[in-house]
């Protein structure tokens, strides 16, 4: 079975590049704004109550990690299901909550990939954020404050460095969401290219199956 988890920064374009996914492939969808919502995680709330995430993040962190290992919960009875992929869309910018993914997939003998979704447009990713405000009861629309993309941005973890159980690269796809472009690393996989170039419209470098 195949597992696509999303990284990147907020407004980056990850969920509605996944909806695109699940939309296109069926499968499972598992969207971390939903989980937060599940825990009562409001995070407009903790960046009024940090200030910006300038005092007492530690605590926030804390539930993040918790509504991380209920996203990996989630994923391993999804693997249990019938077939299908299985998306999961969150941030995933710290190196040990994407191991986590992967750890699962080895148990479950799911073949994981990484769709980076990236928007490298400072202008672009504020009006992204812009049109989310007073949106932000909806759990796809929680992260609308600057200091949100920061606070991510300062715990990045490059996944180009990842490696499976094992030591093998993991197969990553690069998603620019300002110009509608992929990237596929060496040796991705035919299955996850179709996927990608199908479900998000966008066509495949050349020399891609």
């Amino acid at each position: 079975m195949r597992v696509v988890l999303l990284c990147g920064l907020p407004a980056a374009g990850k969920t509605t590049s996944a909806a695109r996914l699940h939309a296109h492939a069926g499968g499972t969808l598992i969207r971390s704004c939903d989980v937060f919502a599940a825990l009562g995680i409001s995070v407009a709330g903790w960046v009024e109550r940090t200030r910006g995430f300038a005092a007492g993040a530690g605590a926030y962190e804390a539930l993040r990690d918790r509504a991380y290992v209920e996203m990996a919960r989630r994923l391993e009875a999804a693997l249990q299901a019938p077939p299908g992929p299985v998306i999961v869309d969150a941030a995933h910018v710290e190196r040990a909550k994407r191991e986590a993914v992967y750890e699962v997939c080895l148990r479950r003998g799911a073949r994981p990939a990484i769709l980076w979704c990236r928007c490298d447009d400072e202008a672009e990713i504020a009006r992204r954020l812009e049109r989310r405000r007073g949106r932000e009861s909806e759990p796809e629309h929680e992260a609308s404050d600057v200091s949100v993309v920061r606070h991510l941005a300062g715990l990045w973890e490059d996944p180009r460095a990842d490696r499976l159980p094992g030591g093998a690269p993991v197969e990553i796809v690069t998603h620019d969401t300002r110009h509608g472009r992929v990237d596929l690393a060496a040796g991705t996989a035919p299955d996850l290219v179709r996927l990608v170039r199908d479900a998000l419209d966008v066509r495949a470098p050349a020399g891609t199956a």
